[in-house]
């Protein structure tokens, strides 16, 4: 991947580094981006409805708040903001000098949502935008951050042009789905998506966000979960459901070099959905006859995860022998989360974990995944 070649980088001390692949960053108000909006998108924004654009958000309310909250301020709560915005100061204090990141990667939050908007030209306008206020408010003034390009899935060929004008300028390190959909990511609607990305040499990273938002479908197949734990609980779904349609319209086989991130929908669930297809595909492989190996060995060499929300259970060597199938040492990378209110400490989630696994959870993987030089000091 060409995303983090043009840095050199010089270790006082040799590894470990440490990268942290799943950072969300966002805008206090969406009328930040009016500077980098083109003239449509910025009316729409500053003039629809009675107090200008407004996003879709979630029906469900966490209990005590979905970000930290030394992240924000009152004037930010009181304003209504479900994810309000926080400085690269804080980021810095919090997460990139706290923890001596080397690496890390930048999410949306709100920005997200573009993607389950009924109007695609909207849209690209919004995401287009908010990849400008990205690069220059964030990524130009953080050597160690790079971003996730938010594209329009539900107009692929608007999101393909967006992939090709940032792709390979070196400030952005994935292309940005989320789980909310209407249509799962495999599906040849995409392929445009596909080929832009492999064309730059980005991964696609696809995040639980929005899911039983916007156009999207609802959360499960039993429908609409009624409180935030079950929402929270159940979310993975929509991250199995992309990645058994990847697998089965054998996207890796017309996409070869092309690598895939699933982030935040927790680990264990994937182990038994991958023994599942592998099963239904040995006895029903004539119907997909262009998925030509057993899907579970397509994820090794394409697929990655992150490790947060890390599953806990009270043994933590049962932890260990439910991972064991997904090859942690070679797909697993590290992720914080910041500055949502489940985030997670490098120093205990890699304690948890065994001790063979960390190196490359800590940064071998996402190093080779992202082409982060790893040099330490002569």
């Amino acid at each position: 991947m060409t995303a983090w070649r043009s840095l050199t980088v010089r270790l006082a001390v040799a590894p470990p580094m440490l990268i942290d692949c799943d950072i969300h960053v966002t805008y206090g108000s969406i009328k930040e981006i009016v500077p980098f909006a083109d003239a449509h998108t910025r009316e729409l924004i500053e003039r629809s409805g009675v107090a200008g654009l407004s996003m879709p958000t979630y029906p469900w309310v966490h209990p005590s708040g979905w970000i930290r909250r030394d992240t924000y301020d009152a004037e930010a709560v009181e304003a209504g903001s479900m994810f309000p915005g926080f400085t690269l100061d804080q980021l810095r204090e919090h997460v990139l000098d706290r923890f001596d990141v080397t690496f890390a990667v930048a999410n949306p939050d709100e920005a997200a949502c573009f993607s389950v908007l009924p109007n695609p030209r909207l849209a690209a306008g919004l995401a287009s935008a908010y990849n400008d206020w990205l690069l220059e408010t964030w990524l130009r003034h953080e050597p160690r951050l790079r971003g996730s390009l938010v594209v329009p899935a539900q107009w692929p060929e608007a999101a393909a042009k967006e992939i090709r004008r940032h792709g390979a300028g070196g400030h952005f390190a994935a292309v940005f789905l989320p789980g909310a959909a209407r249509i799962p990511y495999g599906n040849p609607l995409y392929d445009p998506i596909w080929e832009a990305a492999a064309e730059v040499g980005l991964p696609v990273a696809v995040h639980v966000h929005y899911e039983g938002v916007g156009t999207s479908g609802p959360l499960t197949g039993a429908g609409m979960p009624d409180f935030y734990t079950e929402f929270h609980t159940l979310n993975g779904a929509s991250l199995h459901g992309h990645l058994v349609s990847i697998l089965c319209h054998g996207v890796f086989e017309r996409h070869p070099g092309i690598k895939v991130i699933f982030m935040e929908g927790g680990l264990v669930g994937y182990v038994g959905v991958l023994w599942r297809l592998d099963q239904n595909w040995r006895a029903t492989r004539s119907e997909i006859p262009w998925c030509r190996r057993r899907p579970s060995e397509y994820v090794w060499d394409h697929v990655r995860f992150t490790t947060q929300p890390l599953d806990e259970p009270e043994d933590a060597q049962q932890l260990a022998n439910a991972l064991a199938p997904l090859h942690p040492e070679r797909t697993l990378m590290y992720a914080t989360d910041y500055p949502h209110w489940d985030f997670d400490d490098p120093d205990q989630t890699l304690r948890t974990l065994p001790a063979e696994w960390r190196e490359p959870i800590r940064f071998g993987t996402a190093a080779d995944l992202f082409g982060v030089p790893v040099t330490s000091a002569a």
